[in-house]
């Protein structure tokens, strides 16, 4: 047993180095992938199984200690038998006292310090109905001696780390789990009380803090620690608005274990399970379930995920569960970025797009979209497939409007079409231009430009030119520095959009020889204009009234 409490100092000590380490590299970042749909549905769920867990002072049955929701129900119910109905009053009594203090304490002003005095005076009321009314010996189970004095001190304990039953090497791997799940578990109820408090949080700060705490404890025969959830819920709930109220609640516990240990003695188990319980209540919050089904529906799956999976697969396995589920839809929305085809909107230089503006204009003979996001190895497949996909229906529809078909129409990309059904159509109703908006990249790896030279070979192959607008600096580096700028072409990069659609639609009147297509005029004062032939205009501008993107 000795070399066993020996061995939790030192990963007490090695945890506090661990966090110490992480929190001097800034490694806080990792927390970014903490959601706030899985910090919401972490806190509700630890709430619940923690509330749970202190039933058993409630209902005064031997209840056994379980992570797992069903398990707790399980094993309460068999013991339901036990039920005491005088501890259950007094339970009940002390969880009502305390809710009805808050309540009163946060709804008038005047009375705010009864918030704080919540659970003072419980205990207190506890203890002196124990003392007066002698309840401990009418079968109300109460805390009994409590050991007094400071832990000894256990630094010489540190050193022949694994006490001669592990070596240090195995140590690491339980080292690194009690490191970075503690830490998620103690920064998700921090990041909850920062949102609901409106206040900042250095998570990498909260790394130092963690591992002074462990260092702290192993000094004094601690063994590993981190943010004690129902213990923050009860500082919440009281009232504390900085970390001023740990040194005062640290300062009182040493005194109590100095010298008042005695006075506790008699206090109702009843009291402690009250206390718990109303603080915890505070961090169950399914309205904001609700609030995440309304708005967005992958945020609540997520919430649902790291709810239900805390309650029933325990808090820790619960945490790893949706912060998995959060770096999944990460790598989903990264690997299907949006892209979405966009037109000019009427009267201005904009362009906007056509599914959100459905009356924005767009040419013949021009496919004009934006991606709306880095292009690297993940989504480069992703962005292929959808300039394939607006050029088959771009293409579908110039055919369409060769049959005189209405402009209204829907359009129904799954339909039947190929590059050689394309390649049979006339010059003047081809596609002869990709525009593509690249305001939004921000950053192109080496697949990203292997993509950008395959379709350009592959366009011009088929006498198609890429244009790309307003690629910033980085991108346009990457672009110089592997020779597809020159490749594309200087002519054929552009500051915006609107200068690419003047160019392109003025090559494609100089290749067709014919003014009846229409002539491009440039306008300094507002957008350009199009004077529009009659019959035979294959450069119309046309109004669009629906849109190939499943995205806003």
């Amino acid at each position: 047993e000795a070399a066993y409490v020996t061995l939790a100092i030192q990963i007490s000590m090695m945890v506090g180095f661990t966090y110490i380490i992480l929190g001097a590299l800034r490694l806080g970042f990792i927390t970014i992938f903490l959601s706030h749909a899985v910090i919401s549905g972490f806190t509700s769920g630890a709430a619940i199984i923690i509330g749970m867990s202190q039933i058993k002072y409630i209902l005064g049955v031997p209840v056994k200690g379980s992570k797992q929701l069903h398990y707790l129900i399980g094993n309460i119910i068999i013991v339901i038998n036990q039920f005491d109905w005088k501890i259950f009053l007094m339970g009940s009594f002390f969880i009502f006292l305390l809710l009805l203090m808050k309540h009163v304490g946060k709804t008038y002003a005047k009375f705010s310090f009864l918030r704080a005095l919540g659970p003072l005076a419980v205990t207190a009321f506890g203890i002196i109905a124990t003392v007066v009314f002698d309840l401990d010996e009418k079968g109300i189970p109460v805390i009994g001696d409590i050991p007094s004095g400071i832990p000894e001190i256990s630094i010489n304990k540190w050193s022949g780390i694994g006490a001669g039953l592990v070596s240090f090497v195995d140590l690491i791997p339980t080292v690194l789990s009690i490191s970075i799940v503690g830490f998620m578990e103690s920064i998700a109820i921090a990041k909850q009380l920062a949102v609901k408090h409106q206040y900042e949080l250095d998570s990498s700060q909260e790394l130092l803090g963690l591992g002074m705490a462990n260092l702290a404890g192993a000094m004094f025969s601690s063994y590993p620690v981190t943010g004690s959830f129902s213990r923050t819920a009860v500082n919440n709930e009281t009232g504390a608005k900085s970390g001023i109220s740990a040194l005062i609640t640290a300062s009182l516990v040493g005194m109590v274990l100095l010298f008042l240990t005695p006075l506790f003695t008699r206090m109702p188990t009843s009291v402690l399970g009250a206390i718990v319980i109303s603080g915890v209540l505070g961090l169950v919050d399914l309205q904001e379930g609700k609030f995440l089904y309304k708005v967005h529906k992958l945020d609540f799956l997520v919430w649902i995920v790291s709810f239900s999976g805390t309650m029933f697969a325990g808090v820790e396995t619960g945490l790893v569960i949706a912060v998995g589920l959060s770096l999944l839809l990460v790598l989903y929305e990264s690997a299907y970025p949006h892209l979405p085809m966009i037109g000019r909107l009427p009267g201005t230089n904009v362009y906007r797009n056509i599914k959100q503006y459905p009356n924005a204009t767009t040419y013949d003979g021009l496919v004009m979209c934006r991606i709306d996001a880095p292009i690297y190895f993940a989504n480069t497949q992703n962005i292929r497939e959808k300039l394939n996909k607006y050029e088959l229906v771009a293409e579908r529809d110039a055919m369409e409007a060769m049959k005189d078909k209405s402009d209204e129409g829907e359009d129904n990309i799954d339909s039947p079409i190929s590059f050689d059904t394309l390649n049979n159509l006339t010059n003047s109703t081809k596609i002869h231009f990709i525009v593509i908006d690249m305001s939004p990249v921000s950053h192109i790896d080496t697949s990203g430009v292997h993509l950008l030279e395959e379709m350009h070979r592959d366009y011009q192959k088929r006498g198609l030119q890429i244009c790309l607008c307003n690629p910033n600096h980085y991108v346009m580096e990457k672009l110089f520095s592997s020779g597809l700028a020159d490749k594309i072409g200087a002519n054929y990069f552009y500051c915006n959009t609107h200068d690419a659609v003047k160019d392109c639609l003025r090559e494609i009147e100089s290749k067709s020889g014919e003014n009846s297509h229409g002539s491009v005029t440039k306008d300094e004062e507002g957008p350009i204009g199009l004077e529009l032939g009659s019959e035979s205009n294959t450069l119309k501008q046309r109004m669009r009234g629906n849109a190939n993107d499943d995205h806003v």
